[in-house]
């Protein structure tokens, strides 16, 4: 802490009202600095000096000092935000908020200051402009990593620094050159050849080769690496560099090269660096300039090999406070009228509760499972909690959700279909995750249950410890989400497929194979009717032995301002910062 954070601490701790000065002492001041007594009496003289307060020593033993603040807490308070305001110093004025306990009405002085700042931003300074966009965050992201990237918010950014061989392109369904600007492949599919583009370079000036690309597989094929989605190489037979530009893979199965090369997970890495947090290197329209638990900024980075970024930066902070239900692309402090436009965006997924075989309990009991599925009445769940849920899931695809499995289901049938079971009562650990919508679906699942007997324990489960052994180890049955990809046959195959997966990790070994092969002969088949034909079966099968229960299908409201341009949202509802661009004030003249 620094004499600021003191000062509004031992004025928190000190003040109750109007009156200013207090009775105290060093030991209590140094309670509340957290410090020793002689660096509380420091601290103590640097305040004196800076003219904040008066000191003034208690006479004989046993008689307390006197302290007059001479600072008002939300004048010192705002005077400090407004200078790290004014010198971009956003990070910091985030972190001093969060740090203290303040009055509710000055937090959100604060807050409604520092919002100010975000969306985007037209910097001018003298002949030039940068154009900034600024995000708050509702929590620190997770890896960065492209072969670990599995949540939408580090997929999405991950997206920014990192390029794959190949892209996916929705409008027309086919795969189109990125990284690679040609490939062949043999008949049999087990074959493949790729051609690298010449002259691009990673963020730290590496020209691209394809040693980078064999590092990068090979990485993910090592085990020790744990990546999840190791099993695109399961049947990888060899991989060589056959020209700086030119390497060739070979498997023993037909593989659909085309569909791996295009998911971030395989992103190239450069050789030379790998994946290091502290220094992330890509190739992307992006490069980071600096990465903080507070802080992440990316910067356009001007070599990037294809179209470039028409923003100049990026900023994410760390912003829970400023989050609202709406993700909102603003520009404020723009000159122009404020033309708000709305995009309503429909989740390719769905939410839906997994239960735990790999730990012991009801859960394992097929006919608990049937009633948990019987006694949850979702179409009562989005007429009462509203918000973004939008219809009733039986699928993980929203064009592929018939109605609901059990339109009408009395309490009766609920009971009986317990009856069947082994439940006796015992208490069942729900996770959830610490998402407000999903904590306020777990409380109304937990209230339905008790109903009937029932007894959950909800859990929130942050995204940070989504990926630890102890939700493996503790959890009876989570209640998450899924977003799929553009790309929803990839989307599909990582859903079952990627060992990071919520389902893949909590099914036992009996149901993983039953799902691999599904998803094996689902990738192997190009006719689209049928490749689906084998996905509902897929579900059929998750839906009839209980393995799962579909909840709803999710829509995400989006305002932008219509000074943007180059908005498109992808399947995470996210818009490509790349393609992101602020369109300036004209000032028409007139003769």
């Amino acid at each position: 802490m620094n004499a600021i954070d003191y000062y509004t601490e031992l004025y928190l701790a000190k003040v109750h009202g109007f009156q200013k000065q207090v009775e105290t002492s060093i030991s209590e001041c140094a309670a509340v600095f957290f410090c020793s007594e002689r660096n509380a009496k420091l601290v103590i003289h640097k305040m004196e000096d800076l003219n904040w307060i008066r000191w003034t020593s208690g006479l004989g033993r046993g008689n307390k000092s006197q302290i007059l603040f001479l600072k008002e807490l939300d004048l010192f308070v705002d005077e400090q935000i407004s200078t790290l305001v004014q010198t971009q110093q956003l990070d910091k004025a985030l972190k001093f908020i969060q740090s203290h306990t303040l009055p509710e009405s000055l937090a959100d002085h604060c807050y409604k200051r520092i919002t100010q700042e975000f969306g985007y931003q037209t910097e001018k300074k003298e002949k030039h402009e940068r154009d900034i966009l600024r995000i708050p965050k509702r929590r620190q992201l997770a890896t960065l990593d492209p072969a670990f990237a599995a949540i939408t918010s580090e997929s999405h950014i991950a997206r920014q620094l990192f390029d794959c061989l190949v892209n996916y392109n929705l409008e027309s369904n086919t795969f189109v050159p990125h990284l690679a600007h040609s490939w062949e492949a043999s008949s049999d599919r087990k074959r493949w050849t790729f051609y690298l583009r010449k002259g691009v370079t990673f963020h730290h000036g590496k020209e691209l080769s394809s040693k980078d690309v064999l590092f990068t597989i090979r990485r993910i094929c090592n085990p020790a690496n744990q990546v999840p989605c190791r099993w695109y190489f399961r049947s990888m037979s060899h991989v060589s560099a056959v020209h700086p530009y030119v390497f060739t893979i070979a498997f023993t199965e037909p593989t659909p090269a085309l569909l791996f090369f295009s998911s971030l997970n395989l992103a190239i890495l450069s050789a030379d660096v790998g994946f290091d947090p502290k220094h992330i290197i890509g190739t992307g329209p992006f490069k980071i300039v600096k990465y903080t638990s507070q802080q992440l900024v990316l910067d356009r980075f001007a070599d990037y090999f294809s179209v470039r970024a028409l923003l100049n930066r990026v900023e994410l902070y760390y912003a829970p406070d400023l989050i609202s239900s709406q993700k909102i692309y603003d520009v404020p402090n723009t000159q122009r009228q404020s033309a708000i436009h709305e995009e309503v965006h429909e989740d390719i997924g769905s939410n839906y509760i997994m239960f735990n075989f790999k730990k012991g309990g009801p859960q394992q009991d097929y006919w608990f499972r049937k009633t948990i599925d019987l006694l949850i009445d979702r179409q009562a769940m989005i007429r009462v909690l509203g918000g973004n849920r939008t219809r009733i899931a039986t699928s993980f695809l929203e064009m592929e959700s018939g109605e609901s499995l059990h339109p009408t289901v009395t309490d009766d049938q609920v009971k009986q279909c317990l009856s069947r079971s082994h439940y006796d009562g015992e208490m069942l650990k729900f996770y959830y995750f610490d998402h407000h919508p999903v904590k306020i679906d777990a409380r109304w699942i937990q209230a339905r249950a008790a109903q009937s007997g029932i007894i959950f324990e909800l859990y929130p489960l942050s995204m940070t410890d989504f990926y630890s052994e102890q939700l493996i180890q503790n959890a009876d049955l989570v209640l998450g989400g899924e977003v799929l990809e553009e790309n929803i046959e990839l989307g599909i195959a990582h859903l079952f497929r990627d060992e990071s997966s919520l389902i893949r990790r909590m099914i036992n070994n009996e149901q993983a194979y039953r799902i691999d092969l599904f998803i094996d002969q689902f990738l192997q088949i190009s006719n689209q009717a049928e490749k689906y034909r084998v996905f509902h079966q897929l579900e059929d099968y998750l839906k009839d032995e209980k393995l799962l229960i579909f909840m709803y299908h999710n829509r995400r409201e989006i305002t932008f301002h219509s000074a943007l341009e180059g908005i498109k949202l992808n399947a995470f509802g996210w818009a490509d910062f790349s393609k992101l661009w602020i369109k300036p004030d004209i000032v028409q003249e007139h003769d």
